[in-house]
């Protein structure tokens, strides 16, 4: 076999795999699932409900499986309101097990033909930065800027921790945890200008959470055919 028959041979494969994955994601049965960002951190409200975090879990939960329908967390908000403002939202793991527990509640949920909930938390803690960069100015001539720039170089770790409980809605029970933790450092070398490299701990502790919660939630509801 010549070298670009068999290049066309590897491509013929790729295309055909590729089919045969779409045409079995789009056979599988859709699997309603809401997502909520429980518990609120009370003391950020402007970053309680995760915005960042939750466009990132659909992206990925979508791209592992699409067969799972998510509905945002301001319809489920919307729909539970006012039970999951910060004022009113449960603080603990068994209040939260309370409130889905309560007829409202499901009935409310249920009309939106969910099946699941997920809560997703989670922050990232960066203790501050090291190192030192110094900057100043010249005088014209002085140097190819002027003698003004920047010289020194700084960082910074960062770790984000995210966690999500998949709730299932037909018992109020939880189904499976799942959480995620990356790690990174943000630096900024300066040789005249500084220049930021900042670590992307949040993208990728999100992306693999995103995956864990897509696979339990296809797991889980492989495991019970009778309430697909």
């Amino acid at each position: 076999m010549t070298t670009a028959k068999f290049a066309k041979f590897i491509t013929g494969a790729v295309l055909v795999s590729c089919c045969l994955f779409q045409a079995q994601a789009q056979t599988l049965p859709s699997i309603q699932v809401g997502l909520v960002s429980w518990p609120l951190d009370k003391t950020h409200p402007s970053s309680a409900f995760g915005g960042d975090i939750e466009e990132c879990l659909v992206s990925r939960i979508h791209d592992v499986a699409p067969e799972i329908v998510l509905i945002p967390q301001r319809v489920i908000r919307d729909a539970l309101f006012p039970l999951l403002e910060p004022a009113t939202a449960p603080e603990t793991e068994e209040e939260f097990a309370a409130l889905l527990s309560r007829e409202e509640v499901r009935r409310r949920l249920a009309s939106r033909g969910l099946r699941y909930l997920v809560a997703f938390a989670g922050e990232t803690m960066r203790p501050g930065w090291k190192g030192g960069i110094l900057c100043g100015g010249g005088g014209a001539g002085s140097g190819p800027v002027g003698g003004a720039g920047c010289f020194g170089f700084a960082w910074q770790d960062e770790t984000t921790a995210l966690s999500a409980t998949i709730w299932s809605l037909a018992d109020a029970n939880v189904a499976q945890r799942e959480d995620a933790k990356a790690e990174g450092t943000s630096v900024v070398p300066a040789f005249l200008l500084p220049v930021p490299i900042l670590a992307q701990t949040r993208q990728e502790a999100c992306n693999e959470l995103g995956s864990r919660i897509a696979l339990a939630i296809r797991k889980t509801a492989s495991e019970d055919p009778a309430r697909q």
